[in-house]
């Protein structure tokens, strides 16, 4: 997901096959702390990899992994024969965009991955090859040797930088008789534990050295802080040494280093401009450089920069190489780099405003600047949205992904360190910045007053809420406190007099549906992201409010915002059920998910827009499994297991399929209205905000939930879902708890085992639907007849609840 940049404040400051990714024990040649597995090399293939390029066609080879992985690339080259000289790797999620020269990138965003999924190598011996860099999530490796020579290959494969622990071996567990929900649980794990960057795994994407800072084809980063974001006029000035081609530099940047970006091909004698970040954006000019501007590697010139809003000139060693008038960019930051295949060093860079004040000046000669373009490594354990785009920290994917974390790798630290990095960036009204790199550790204190993605604020405090239910940590409790009444504050403080929640500033008012058009006023999703974060205010917000303005007896929902009537969207009406706004008793759970199934059900998963919305204001035909995560919990909350069960079969279960064309045995950003990727090759297919039903399946098909805050109490209340076994744990504090039910041969008779941590104690229901009814059977709790079909039991040995029929009386 990629938000617009917000106005004056930084957001974030190959022919052959071989399939079945391999775990190989080895010698590795990077080796990060604190990482499980790190010492294993994951590949594709066993043994050797000879390639042979001849004058007609090139050697190559396409690896398979089966499913996603990312790590530090490495191989061992065994022999050379001939020029081996040009010899490339491409990385990509799919193999349709191995077509692509890039692959599936660039990928600029930010510092925690390579920018280019192309790697280049000049082999001229044998030897040990190591990248330095991350390549993020992929399935697909293309070798290509295009020099007419041969290549033989060994131990090709990445070096994990997020735990490796098998899927089976997870703190959680679900199987059932439906082995595609038990695909559809392990691809989201897969999917979440991808997405936990451990802290300091992430390499320091700058190279420094008292000559100054290295840049190898790697896109600019831009620096961060309001000054440097909110910037209109300013000069930059540096001194740079090509090594390689030429250098690069970005201004008028958004936080995600997309502006103005200038590179300076020596090689070739030009100079170009491009709205985006690297290259491969949109052409705005290019032209030559005058004879003697710059026509040397390995030689230091001076670059200076003059931008003026719409106006960019830049000279090198005083001689005028480009002057540019574009209309795209009026604000923005700067930033250092060199394009695909350049190889530069940067330093002494100073920035000056209008006026001529420094407002920024550093050596790079040392690693003190790395803060300030968020280049180093990644001092938090933290859970990012995507392991290949974007690789940062979003507010408002916690809510989902935390919770499927919680049930399947438990990687509770992570969750713990994006909210200590988001809770040190709330504005002063209350309201928390979206976005975050991974680079930064959390910030002092800030006064501003400007945000967006303003239901992801909301979308946090639900993801506290559950952490705290989770753990039972008070001193958690205590820290958030605060904080979440300053944000609570601030939504009573912009509350109509009819009790609705109104977006007066349609700037804070994009969503996870960033492509869309902003809403503001009262807007449904808004509302009931309020209420469902603060529920006990639910009867405040309800009255005269949601209940009443927000809802059209015509659409049998909630519309999209008093503005937009003629449409509805997806996840507000299922958080409105979730939140309990609907309290007239006309505006049932059952009336709104039908109406969500009859208008947004298609063969391959739920529209996350109703047509009128579509039609009317523009919205996009997509299937979102974000806002889909939403519907599902809302559907299971209510017990509505038809409605569940639609969801999981004609979304999740495609995606799961090892015969989809885009399996990465992981979930999906967003889909079109075919059920193919909807972005194209830039869709992240292995995105965290995708992986609810692994939450919910353990939560509802299992059943467990805490019902005090540390799993201290609990419940097991199994919905069946037409199955007829399920067993699994659950993760918590102070232990798994286990769960398993199984309707029994022909009888269909049940037979239940509940074990709870020691200490604890917790309230077993039977699962729902029985197959054999109470009038019919008798319920024995470890061998003792009971009555009825809940009962209070105590953690630390198994339960056994079974079923037995009901003996007859004798005449």
């Amino acid at each position: 997901m990629i938000p617009r940049a917000l106005s004056g404040y930084v957001l974030l400051s190959l022919a052959a096959l071989a399939t079945g990714a391999a775990l190989h024990a080895t010698q590795p040649q990077r080796s990060i702390s604190g990482i499980r597995n790190s010492n294993q090399l994951v590949t594709a293939q066993d043994g050797l990899i000879a390639l042979t390029a001849t004058q007609n066609a090139p050697g190559i080879l396409v690896l398979d992994y089966g499913v996603e992985t990312e790590g530090i690339p490495s191989f061992e080259v065994v022999s050379t024969v001939g020029d081996t000289s040009v010899f490339e790797v491409t990385y990509s999620e799919t193999k349709a965009a191995l077509s692509r020269y890039m692959g599936d990138g660039p990928l600029p965003l930010a510092a925690a991955m390579d920018t280019y999924r192309v790697n280049q190598y000049n082999i001229s011996a044998p030897g040990q090859i190591v990248n330095r860099l991350v390549q993020g999530g992929f399935r697909y490796q293309k070798l290509n040797l295009s020099s007419v020579g041969g290549l033989v290959l060994r131990n090709l494969g990445v070096t994990p930088t997020v735990h490796r622990t098998p899927l089976t071996d997870l703190p959680g567990s679900f199987r059932t008789s439906n082995s595609a929900l038990n695909d559809i649980w392990t691809d989201g794990a897969r999917t979440i534990q991808l997405s936990e960057i451990p802290k300091k795994s992430v390499p320091d994407f700058w190279q420094v050295s008292s000559e100054g800072i290295l840049v190898d084809s790697q896109a600019p980063q831009a620096a961060v802080g309001l000054v440097a974001a909110s910037s209109t006029t300013y000069n930059l000035d540096f001194k740079v040494k090509a090594l390689k081609g030429g250098f690069a530099f970005i201004v008028q940047s958004d936080t995600l280093n997309s502006g103005i970006y200038i590179s300076v091909d020596i090689s070739d004698g030009s100079i170009a401009a491009y709205l985006g970040g690297t290259t491969e954006d949109t052409l705005l000019e290019k032209k030559a450089l005058a004879a003697g501007v710059i026509d040397k590697l390995d030689v230091w010139y001076q670059v200076h920069v003059q931008v003026a809003v719409t106006d960019i000139k830049v000279s090198i060693d005083g001689n005028t190489a480009l002057e540019l008038t574009q209309t795209s960019r009026f604000f923005g930051s700067y930033g250092l780099g060199a394009s695909f295949g350049h190889r530069a060093v940067f330093r002494e860079l100073k920035v000056t405003d209008a006026a001529g004040a420094t407002t920024y000046e550093h050596s790079l000669t040392d690693e003190t600047c790395f803060n300030d373009f968020l280049v180093g490594t990644n001092p938090l354990d933290t859970s990012v949205d995507a392991t290949r785009r974007d690789r940062i920290a979003y507010t408002g994917d916690l809510d989902i992904a935390g919770t499927a974390a919680l049930a399947s790798t438990h990687g509770l630290e992570f969750i713990l360190g994006t909210l200590k990095l988001f809770g040190s960036l709330q504005a002063t009204p209350g309201f928390f910045i979206p976005t975050a790199k991974i680079q930064q550790g959390p910030a002092a204190p800030m006064d501003f007053n400007i945000t967006g993605l303003i239901g992801y604020s909301w979308n946090l405090l639900t993801a506290v809420a559950q952490t705290y239910t989770h753990t039972g940590d008070v001193d958690f409790a205590k820290t958030w406190a605060p904080k979440v009444q300053r944000m609570l504050d601030w939504s009573h403080s912009q509350l109509q007099p009819s009790g609705l929640f109104n977006l007066s500033d349609a700037s804070f008012g994009g969503d996870w549906n960033y492509y869309e058009p902003v809403q503001s006023g009262a807007v449904t999703k808004f509302n009931v992201l309020y209420a469902y974060a603060l529920q006990e205010t639910a009867q405040l917000l309800t009255d005269g409010g949601i209940d009443t303005a927000l809802w059209s007896e015509d659409l049998g929902a909630y519309v999209m915002s008093e503005v937009n009537r003629d449409g509805f969207a997806q996840d507000a009406n299922a958080i409105a059920i979730l939140a309990g706004v609907n309290i007239d008793p006309t505006h049932s759970s059952e009336r709104i998910l039908a109406t969500l199934s009859e208008q947004l059900s298609t063969p391959r998963g739920p529209l996350a827009f109703s047509t009128g919305t579509i039609t009317t204001y523009g919205f996009q035909r997509y299937i979102s499994p974000y806002a889909s995560g939403y519907h599902l919990r809302a559907a299971l909350a209510t017990g509505n297991s038809a409605a569940a069960q639609e969801l999981l079969d004609t979304l999740w279960a495609p995606m799961a399929d090892k015969n989809n064309a885009n399996y990465t045995g992981c979930f999906w950003e967003t889909l079109d209205a075919d059920g193919a990727p909807a972005f194209g090759f830039r869709t992240s297919l292995a995105h965290g905000w995708a992986a609810g039903p692994t939450a919910e399946l353990s939560r509802f098909m299992l059943g467990a939930s805490a019902t005090r805050p540390g799993w201290t109490s609990w419940a097991v209340a199994p919905q069946t879902l037409g199955e007829r076994w399920a067993r699994g744990r659950v993760p918590t504090p102070a232990g798994p708890l286990r769960v398993e039910w199984a309707f029994c041969g022909v009888s269909g008779l049940l037979s239940m085992t509940v074990q709870g941590p020691e200490g604890t104690k917790g309230t077993v229901k039977l699962p729902s639907p029985l197959l054999v009814g109470l009038s019919e059977s008798r319920i024995l709790v470890d061998g003792v007849m009971m009555e009825g079909t809940s009962f209070e039991v105590h953690g630390g040995t198994p339960v056994q609840i079974v079923q037995s029929h009901a003996q007859r009386r004798e005449n």
